[in-house]
Order: structure tokens, then C-alpha cells, then sequence
């Protein structure tokens, strides 16, 4: 993607997060016309700001390259402003407008901005014959929006025959003509808001006093019905892991198609993700600098889903096609080649998958060394901090220390802050019978990547009709361990529950030679 120099990069986001501090989004207003079939719109935003410091005399928006700015105004007095392609993060740009006057501390100002195009990018506008759908980068981001007082209300036209959905509480849908008009208000303390419009199933159903609403695309339609079942289950494995629900309600937008085989823990998947979204109350839009990790707590509280609604054998498939999709990337793409640690220090706003996949397996891998009840202590604690807030990987580290008196920052430093991919297999086991039928198992682990330790695993021992399980630690060396069982083991297996991000999983189990 050509990244630029780092000092670059945390100067230019530097500035743009100053923006946030010096200024409060207290009101979003956008009315948004679809061209659907152009695959264009139309858009008015009026944005009431709330200087939060003296001498304000400047705002930083957020927009994507392919929509046009034709007008800033306030009070009908247009305003300068300034448009800045970022570097390194292809489809957006930063806007900045002058103000006439500055600011003084808590003096509100209202600004009005049109805008319109094609939003550009593949991942943040899609047109099809099944309408068109916009990510938050395909419109405003009001930078510093993440507060208690922000509210949003958003107004959708689209053409006939088409729905539209956005991250707010639908209020108004009424057809005037050839347009349809749906209203919605956002109460969520976010700082982008996505848009949706295209032909879909809805499904509602109030589930343990919350409503879910569940929007499948026409490739999907005619799963409806599970679909709906499973977002119940989804719901039911979130309040067992994370106690009441911070919501009375629950919107998700399915699109996508998949084998008929993984149809079901694709769905459990995205909505696991998505749901982490709204039960953290949307802060991976606050900011730019800890979107990576929001991203990634959600991948891993996905993880935790499928364990929950599909079962152990489930989750463990699902975490072992991440590692494969990580060793994929440790080569390719932004934020692969550096350590997570210090490609997050660059701030970029979005979160490429090999960040974000390898610190779910570590916070995954915490959850083993915390055990479950601790884990999930650690993050209803998290959320009753940082709900709705700005927070990152610094704020969750002092909340798991507190909680658990463990050192979580050296733990995250050793698995993130480093490049090392941890490779182990297994080789040449044997298993022996002792006196007193006991026997002893010998097999070696050899590291054929360069991994570090100390680390503790699993290993299961697999016999005719039993099993046993004994925890083991990895030095980082390779080793040559016995361990004695009261049966016959026929196999030996490293980390049977996927906790190990070992991007040679598949070379850990091997069948034992008798003796």
C-alpha cells in the first residue's frame, strides 16, 4: 500500500487527534439521497460543535476520496477549508475548515457541509443489482464524537423496492413518490455512521427482553429463519459471558454467501464480531489509534461465540483457519512485516487482518493463563470503564493487572511486540509400559520457527477410549519430554484447544510407536 516514513504518519494522525481533543461533537445531522443505480449520493450533514478549549479555530473531518465537497458553510457564510489525501490509507482523506472567528471554551458553533460523489474503495462502497452499501469511510467521520452527549439523526432517500438501514433506531419510513424516506435516531456515542440500502429480509424477534433485527441480503434470504435463531443464541452466549445486556436492541446486516457447510459458524461469526461492536458501544470509531485493538477484541469474542453457540470442535476449527489466514499474511500487506506494538504506534485508522488476528490469539492466549473466570471478569470490568470511550490496549492492560495480579503488560510485550513466528511440531513419540501398568510416553518438540518462551500448553495423550491432559511448559528450545499415564497412549496432541497461535498446528498430533 506504500506506507511513508512513521515520523510522517504519527504527525499527520497527531493532528487530526488534537482535533477530537480541542473539539466536542454534540449534534450529527446528515439527510442522504441514494442514486442507486449510479452508485452515487447526495449528502447535507449539519454538525453542532462544542469548543472543549480557548482559541479553537480549526475542525478536521474525515471523508472518503470519491465524494466531492461543494460547499462549508455556517449561518450561509461560506467557510475555507483545506482537503489532504491520506498517505497510507487508500479512500480517505482528512478535510479541515477554517473558522471565522475562534472559539471560545464551551461556545457552540453549527456547520453546514454538502458533499456528493461516488464513495471510491471496494471495502467501503459496493453497487450492485442489490443497491448500494456504504461503510462509515464512505461518509463523514466527526472526529471527537465519542461522548456521552453526541446524537445523531440520519434521513436515507432511496428509490422503491430497496430498504435501508443504518446503525440508529429506525423512527420514520414513509414513500413519497418514487422515493422512499427512512429516519433514524443514533443515541450511541460513535464517530462514523454506516449506511445501507438494497433489497433484504428482515426478521424481528424480542429475545430475553431485547429486540433483534437481522437484515439478510438476497443471496442469504431464504436463511432468514435460522439466521434469526442463531442471533438468539448468539445474545444468550454474550449475557453468559458478559452479564446484562448495555442495549435494548441489536441490528445486524448479513450479505454474504458461503458453502452450505459454513454457512452457520460464518453467521455465528460475524455476528459474534459485530455484537462486541455494540456491547462495547462502538469505540472503534473513537479515535484512530486503537482501532486495531477494538477489532481485535472482537475477533476474539467472536472466537468465544462459536465455543458458545457450536461447540468446542467448532471454535477450535475457526481458530486454526485464522492461524492459517496470519501465517498467510506474515509476509503480505500493512502491519505485517513490523511486530504489533510498533505498527500500532503509527495510528492508523483502520486495522489490517494480521494485526488484528494476531492479538485475538494473544488475548486468547490470556484467557488460558487467566483462566475463564478471571478473563471474563477482566472484561466486564473493561466495559464498565470504557464503555462508549476512548480505549486501547494501555486502558484494558491496568484493568487485567487489577484484576488478576498478574503482568499482563509483559505478557502482551512478548506477543506482540516481537515478529516471532511460533512454530512447534511434534516428532518421534514412543510410549512404554511401567510396573504397575503405568506407562511412560517420550516425544520430542522441536521449534522450527523462532519462537519464545516460556509459555505453558496442553498436551493431550490420547488412549484406547480415555484421554488424559497434562500442562506443559515450552521453553522455546527444543524438547524432549516424558510423561506418564495409566493407560496406553495411542497419540500424542499439543494445544487440542487452539490456544498456541502455532502456525504449524497441523504437525501436532502424531500416532505413537510402541515399545
Amino acid at each position: 500500500m506504500g506506507w511513508v516514513a512513521r515520523q510522517k504518519r504519527e504527525f499527520f494522525f497527531a493532528s487530526i487527534a488534537q482535533s477530537g481533543i480541542a473539539v466536542e461533537v454534540k449534534k450529527y445531522d446528515i439527510h442522504v439521497n441514494c442514486l442507486v443505480w449510479q452508485g452515487r449520493l447526495q449528502a447535507t450533514t449539519v454538525v453542532t460543535l462544542c469548543a472543549l478549549a480557548p482559541n479553537v479555530t480549526k475542525y478536521c473531518f474525515v471523508l472518503n476520496s470519491g465524494l466531492q465537497v461543494s460547499s462549508i458553510s455556517q449561518d450561509g457564510t461560506e467557510l475555507a477549508f483545506r482537503e489532504r489525501a491520506f498517505s497510507d490509507v487508500a479512500g480517505l482523506r482528512a478535510v479541515w475548515v477554517s473558522l471565522p472567528k475562534p472559539l471560545r471554551e464551551n461556545q457552540e458553533v453549527e456547520l453546514t457541509f454538502v458533499y456528493s460523489g461516488r464513495p471510491a474503495g471496494s471495502s467501503v462502497a459496493q453497487v450492485n443489482g442489490s443497491g448500494m452499501r456504504l461503510s462509515r469511510k464512505s461518509a463523514w467521520y466527526p472526529v471527537g464524537a465519542g461522548f456521552d452527549t453526541f446524537t445523531a439523526r440520519v434521513t436515507c432517500v432511496t428509490c422503491p423496492g430497496f430498504v435501508s438501514v443504518s446503525d440508529g433506531e429506525l423512527t420514520s419510513l414513509y414513500e413519497d413518490g418514487d422515493r422512499v424516506v427512512h429516519e433514524w435516531e443514533v443515541r450511541e456515542p460513535v464517530s462514523g455512521l454506516s449506511l445501507t440500502s438494497g433489497k433484504f429480509e428482515m426478521a424481528c424477534k424480542t429475545h430475553r427482553g431485547i429486540k433483534l433485527e437481522l437484515y439478510l441480503g438476497q443471496a442469504i434470504k431464504d436463511n432468514i429463519e435460522p439466521a434469526i435463531s442463531l442471533f438468539c443464541d448468539v445474545l444468550d452466549a454474550y449475557i453468559d459471558m458478559l452479564g446484562k445486556p448495555p442495549t435494548e436492541r441489536f441490528v445486524s446486516v448479513l450479505r454474504r454467501r458461503y458453502p452450505i457447510d459454513e454457512q452457520q459458524v460464518r453467521v455465528v461469526t460475524a455476528l459474534g464480531h459485530e455484537m462486541a461492536h455494540v456491547w462495547w458501544g462502538s469505540p472503534i470509531s473513537v479515535g484512530f489509534g486503537d482501532t486495531w485493538f477494538h477489532e481485535s477484541l472482537a475477533r476474539t469474542m467472536a472466537y468465544e461465540t462459536v465455543g458458545h453457540v457450536l461447540g468446542h470442535d467448532a471454535e477450535t476449527a475457526l481458530v486454526h483457519e485464522e492461524i492459517d489466514r496470519w501465517a498467510a499474511d506474515t509476509k503480505l500487506g500493512p502491519g505485517a512485516s513490523e511486530s504489533v506494538l510498533l505498527w500500532a504506534k503509527s495510528r492508523a485508522p483502520y486495522a489490517p487482518r494480521p494485526v488484528c488476528i494476531r492479538a485475538a490469539l494473544a488475548l486468547r492466549l490470556l484467557r488460558y493463563n487467566l483462566g475463564d473466570d478471571t478473563f471474563f471478569e477482566v472484561l466486564r470490568r473493561h466495559l464498565s470503564l470504557h464503555r462508549s470511550k476512548p480505549s486501547g490496549l494501555s486502558d484494558f492492560v491496568i484493568v487485567a493487572e487489577r484484576a488478576s495480579g498478574m503482568n499482563v503488560e509483559g505478557f502482551m510485550k512478548q506477543w506482540l511486540g516481537n515478529t516471532a513466528c511460533f512454530a512447534y511440531e511434534i516428532q518421534s513419540a514412543m510410549c512404554s509400559k511401567k510396573a504397575d501398568n503405568r506407562f511412560v510416553t517420550k516425544f520430542s518438540m522441536i521449534n522450527v520457527g523462532d519462537a519464545q518462551g516460556p509459555v505453558k500448553a496442553d498436551v493431550l495423550l490420547v488412549g484406547d477410549g480415555v484421554t488424559t491432559c497434562k500442562q506443559v511448559t515450552i521453553t522455546g528450545r527444543n524438547q524432549v519430554l516424558l510423561i506418564i499415564t495409566n493407560h496406553y497412549v495411542n497419540s500424542v496432541v499439543l494445544d487440542p484447544d487452539a490456544y498456541l497461535p502455532n502456525t504449524s498446528w497441523r504437525n501436532c498430533r502424531v500416532s505413537t510407536e510402541g515399545r
